[in-house]
Order: C-alpha cells, then sequence, then structure tokens
C-alpha cells in the first residue's frame, strides 16, 4: 500500500444510524446533522490527495439501503483515496466495497518507515480490538474501532473511533508516535493463565 503523502485514520463514523447519537452521546439532534458535521470535519482535516484508512462502520444499520446510502455519503467526502478495514456493520457487497480504493477484514502493515523514526515499525489495523495482534512482542502498534472508547487502551494498541478523539480523523504518524512512547507491554515468556485441560475434557455451559 501506498502511504506516501499524508496519511489519516478514523473508525465508526456510522453515517445515518438513527439511534448512534443518543447510544454513544454524539451531541447532534438528528443523524443528519451529524452526517453534516462528520463529513465537514473529515473535509477539514483529509485532504484531496490524502489517504484517509478507516476502520469500519462506514454506514449504521440501515438494511437494504446501506449501499445508496454509503454512496451518497462517499460523493459529499473530498478525499479520493479512502481505504476501508470492513466493520461489522458495512455490507459485504461489490457495489459497496467498489466506493473505497480497497477492502480489508485485517490490514497489516509491515516494515512502515515513519519520517524521523529510525526503524521501521508494523502497524495492525483492525475494525475490532485484539489482545494479541502480530508484532506485538516486537513493538508492533495496533489500531482498531468497534468500541466508541468504551474499553481501556492496552500497551501499543488504541481505539481510533471519532468518539475517542472529538470527531475529526487523526493523523497516522501522530497516532503511532503516540503508540511507539508506550512501554510494548508483552513478554514472550510468562506464567500460564488458561488451564491445561485432559484429552477428553468437555466443556461445560
Amino acid at each position: 500500500m501506498d502511504l506516501s503523502g499524508k496519511v489519516f485514520v478514523t473508525s465508526d463514523t456510522h453515517f445515518g444510524e438513527p439511534g448512534i447519537c443518543r447510544r454513544f452521546g454524539r451531541c447532534y439532534d438528528s443523524h443528519e446533522e451529524m452526517d453534516t458535521a462528520l463529513v465537514e470535519s473529515i473535509n477539514a482535516v483529509v485532504g484531496p490527495d490524502d489517504l484517509l484508512l478507516h476502520l469500519g462502520d462506514f454506514v449504521g444499520d440501515l438494511g437494504e439501503s446501506r449501499v445508496r446510502f454509503a454512496r451518497a455519503m462517499r460523493e459529499r467526502i473530498a478525499c479520493r483515496r479512502i481505504v476501508l478495514v470492513r466493520g461489522n456493520h458495512d455490507p459485504v457487497d461489490e457495489e459497496f466495497d467498489a466506493l473505497f480504493s480497497g477492502v480489508h477484514d485485517l490490514l497489516s502493515l509491515g516494515n512502515t518507515s515513519l519520517p524521523g523514526h529510525p526503524d521501521p515499525v508494523r502497524i495492525v489495523l483492525c475494525h475490532f480490538p485484539i489482545r494479541v495482534w502480530q508484532g506485538r512482542h516486537n513493538g508492533a502498534v495496533h489500531l482498531h474501532g468497534h468500541v466508541h472508547g468504551t474499553i481501556m487502551e492496552s500497551g501499543r494498541s488504541t481505539d481510533v473511533g471519532l468518539d475517542s478523539w472529538g470527531g475529526r480523523p487523526q493523523s497516522l504518524d501522530g497516532i503511532v508516535r503516540m503508540l511507539l512512547a508506550r512501554p510494548i507491554g508483552f513478554e514472550r515468556i510468562r506464567a500460564r493463565a488458561q488451564p491445561s485441560r485432559d484429552h477428553g475434557h468437555e466443556a461445560t455451559p
């Protein structure tokens, strides 16, 4: 993937979802007001030639109208390159996927160079938070959405959803630098936490 130029990251816009403002404390009177505000915030930060990594739930749970509504919202966003990491509300649909420069269920960017940082870093992007992600023990960082700021961060991972970042996309470089300043928080050899079960053991409900 071409990460040249300015790269931004966000998640969980939930365009068009009527109940999202009430559920997660978004201070809008309607989803129409929210949709307009979020598009304006994206266009104010992300330029037409920049890259936006959207980590899922581009649209809300709108049933059969999701693709049509997603197309209308995509046309209002000035950025020409949006790569989507699919969320649980995003449809698996060819017309929907065609709205983006790429669509992934999980995206792991190895050997990513950051200006001014001596060593390349792996960036693991998924809509859902992962407890142990690829390369974690070597310092890889993990960006996710889905939880709307409702769980504690773990090690070098963070929720990039707009509910955690003032409703605006953030610079990928800035997010990664923030995480690299944290301890890795993972030891290769540690005490076993899950019991070792004998052959034939049946799980109880």
